[in-house]
C-alpha cells in the first residue's frame, strides 16, 4: 500500500517549519556569548580534520557572506548544515564497519597514525595513515586499510566480509591555485548469504562476489581571494569490475566557475560531463551533460539566485523520450535577524544512476539490473537554519518532489538472495510524489561535549509500483562525542529506520521489516602523546536487524587495538 500524501500534509509541514523559525527568531534575540559559535558565509562550518590543509578564504561560490557585524573572537561551531537535498536513494547503513574515533584533539602534535586491532566473529582491523607536513605548499597523504570477519551472523564463514583499500594523494598550493589529485583501489568480497534455508548449505564459491573498485583522479581550484574569476575543475575516472564478470567505467568532469559583476550581483557557471559503460550480459553505453548558468544577488542579508538547468543523456539500450530536459532554477535566502536563515527554492534535474552507485547502497544486486536515471521534474522546499543561544545550532526543511522513473530495490524472482532494481514507470508517463520532512539540531558545549540529532521522515506516492520497497518512512541518528581531560574520547552513535518493507517475488508475501534500533560505543584513551588504546562495541541492543529482507547483520560485536601516532 503507498503511503498517500495530500496538499494538507504539505501545508502542515510548511507550518512546522514556519513554527520552528519564529521560536528561532525569538530565541536568538538574547545575549549570545563568544563561545556559542558563529554563522559563517551562510553555512555553519565543520572543521574537517585534513591533514592538508590551506589558508581558508571566502569563496565566491557561498550564497551570503559574513556579516561585516559578526565579533570576529567568538568561535565557529565545529559542525556544518547545509542546504540538504532530497536523496532519492535509500539511505546507505552499514554500521558493521565503523570509523573510530580520532585519539587527538584538533591540536594535535603528530599527523600520522597506525592502528591495529581485533575482535568478535574473526575480525582483524589494520589502518594507517601517512602525511606530510602541513606547512608546506606541497603534500602527499597516503592510506590503507584492511578490515575483515572470518565469519558472519549466517552459517559461519558463509556470511564473512574482507575489505582493503589503499589511496594515494597529493597537493601543490600556491597564492593563486591549488592542484590535487588522488588514485586508489579498494575491494570488498563478501557473500550472497541471504538464501533461502535449506537441508543444503550452499558452498562459499558458489554465493561469492567481489568488487573492485579503482579510481583516479585530478582538480584544480582558485585560492586567490580577489581573483577576477572563481573557479574549480574536478575529473575523476572509476572503474568497478565484479566477481560475476560485470564491469563499469565512469568518468566525470566537473565545472563551478563564479564570474564578479561587482560587490552584490554574480554569474555563475556549473557544468558536468559524464561518459558511462556497463558490461554485463549487454553493453550499456549512457551518457549524461550538464550545464546550468545562474546569477545571484547578494547581501548580508539577503540573496537571491536565479538560472536555468539544461540536462541531456544518452543511452543505447533504453529509448528516451525525452533526452533533453531544461528545469528553472530559483533559491531564495534571508536572514531576518543575525544568525537566523529563512530558505526556499525550486529546481529541478536528473540523478545519474550507474552500476556503482547503485551498488555503494546496496551491495547485494542481481546480474544484468536494469540502469535507468531518476528525473527530479521539481522539488519545492522550505525551511530554516541558524544559530540559536546556548551553544545550538538547527537547520528544518521540508520539500516536495515529483519524479520520473523513482527507483527501489527487492529481492529478485530468479534468486531471493539477490536483488533488482524497480523504477516506478507508469504507462501514463506520470509523475512518483515523495515529501521529506527532516530536521538536525546541533550542540557544542566549549571543547568537550559535541552531539548532534538528525531526523528524515518521507512520504510516497507512487504510481504503478505497489509501494517503495526497502526505503524507510523514517531515520533518525543520534551522535555525541565527549572528550574528558584530553585522554579520554567517548563517542555514541545511536540509529532508528522504520518503515522497511520487502516482497518475496516467488511467493507474493509482503513483509513488514521490524524497526532498526542500533546503539554504537566507540572509546579512545591516550595512553602517551604517541600512543592510544581503543574499544569499539557495535550493535548493543544484539538485534538482528534486516536493512535488506532476508540479510541479518551481526550481532554484539567488539573491536579492540591500539594506535601510534607519528
Amino acid at each position: 500500500m503507498s503511503h498517500h500524501i495530500t496538499i494538507r500534509h504539505f501545508i502542515h509541514s510548511l507550518g512546522l517549519v514556519s513554527l520552528l523559525s519564529v521560536a528561532a527568531v525569538a530565541q536568538n534575540r538574547g545575549k549570545v556569548t563568544p563561545a556559542e559559535g558563529e554563522i559563517q558565509s551562510g553555512e555553519i562550518d565543520i572543521v574537517r580534520e585534513r591533514k592538508i590543509s590551506l589558508t581558508t578564504q571566502n569563496r565566491n561560490f557561498e550564497k551570503i557572506p559574513a556579516s561585516q557585524a559578526a565579533r570576529p573572537n567568538r568561535q565557529p561551531l565545529k559542525y556544518q548544515f547545509t542546504d540538504q537535498k532530497l536523496m532519492v536513494a535509500p539511505q546507505k547503513f552499514n554500521p558493521v564497519v565503523t570509523e573510530l574515533p580520532k585519539s587527538q584533539n584538533d591540536q594535535a602534535l603528530y599527523n600520522s597514525e597506525v592502528k591495529i586491532g581485533a575482535g568478535n566473529y574473526g575480525r582483524f582491523y589494520a589502518e594507517a595513515n601517512v602525511n606530510s607536513r602541513n606547512d608546506l605548499p606541497y603534500g602527499i597523504h597516503i592510506k590503507a586499510r584492511h578490515n575483515s570477519t572470518a565469519t558472519g551472523p549466517v552459517d559461519g564463514r558463509n556470511s564473512g566480509t574482507s575489505q582493503q583499500l589503499i589511496q594515494v594523494g597529493g597537493k601543490y598550493a600556491t597564492n593563486s591555485f591549488k592542484l590535487d589529485g588522488t588514485i586508489g583501489y579498494d575491494r570488498n568480497q563478501f557473500y550472497f548469504y541471504g538464501y533461502q534455508r535449506t537441508p543444503e548449505t550452499p558452498t562459499r564459491e558458489n554465493i561469492r562476489q567481489t568488487l573492485n573498485n579503482f579510481n583516479v583522479g585530478i582538480g584544480i581550484e582558485n585560492t586567490k581571494k580577489d581573483a577576477v574569476i572563481d573557479y574549480s575543475i574536478k575529473t575523476r575516472l572509476r572503474t568497478l569490475s565484479t566477481f560475476t564478470q560485470a564491469n563499469e567505467y565512469d568518468w566525470g568532469t566537473n565545472l563551478k566557475a563564479t564570474f564578479p559583476i561587482n560587490a552584490q550581483f554574480f554569474a555563475h557557471l556549473a557544468g558536468d560531463a559524464y561518459v558511462t559503460q556497463r558490461n554485463d550480459s549487454l553493453t550499456n553505453s549512457r551518457n549524461l551533460f550538464r550545464i546550468k548558468p545562474t546569477f545571484q544577488y547578494r547581501t548580508d542579508r539577503f540573496s537571491v539566485l536565479a538560472g536555468i538547468n539544461v540536462v541531456h543523456e544518452t543511452d543505447n539500450l533504453n529509448e528516451l523520450t525525452k533526452p533533453t530536459h531544461a528545469y528553472p532554477v530559483l533559491e531564495l535566502d534571508l536572514m531576518p535577524v543575525e544568525d537566523i536563515h529563512i530558505f526556499a527554492g525550486y529546481q529541478g534535474d536528473v540523478h545519474r544512476n550507474t552500476l556503482a552507485s547503485l551498488t555503494d547502497e546496496n551491495q547485494f544486486l542481481a546480474p544484468n539490473v536494469r540502469l535507468l536515471n531518476t528525473e527530479k521534474v521539481h522539488d519545492i522546499y522550505l525551511g530554516t537554519k541558524g544559530l540559536i543561544a546556548g551553544g545550538f545550532s538547527y537547520e528544518a526543511k521540508v520539500s516536495f518532489g515529483r519524479y520520473r522513473n523513482l527507483y527501489v530495490f527487492n529481492n529478485s524472482g530468479r534468486d531471493t538472495s539477490r536483488f533488482e532494481v524497480l523504477y516506478d514507470q507508469p504507462l501514463d508517463r506520470g509523475m512518483s510524489n515523495v515529501i521529506n520532512v527532516s530536521g538536525q539540531l546541533n550542540y557544542q558545549h566549549e571543547d568537550w561535549w559535541r552531539s548532534f540529532l538528525k531526523f528524515d521522515v518521507y512520504g510516497y506516492e507512487l504510481k504503478q509500483l505497489e509501494t517503495a520497497w526497502h526505503r524507510p518512512n523514517f531515520t533518525a541518528t543520534w551522535s555525541n562525542t565527549l572528550t574528558f581531560n584530553k585522554k579520554l574520547i567517548v563517542a555514541t552513535d545511536f540509529y532508528v529506520i522504520s518503515g522497511l518493507q520487502g516482497r518475496n517475488p516467488v511467493s507474493q508475501q509482503v513483509r513488514k521489516l521490524p524497526a532498526i534500533f542500533d546503539l554504537n560505543l566507540r572509546t579512545t584513551y591516550l595512553i602517551t602523546d604517541r600512543i592510544s588504546g581503543f574499544v569499539g562495541i557495535n550493535n548493543i541492543l544484539g538485534k538482528n536487524y534486516e536493512r535488506y529482507q532476508y540479510y541479518k547483520q551481526q550481532g554484539v560485536n567488539f573491536l579492540a587495538g591500539v594506535s601510534y601516532q607519528f
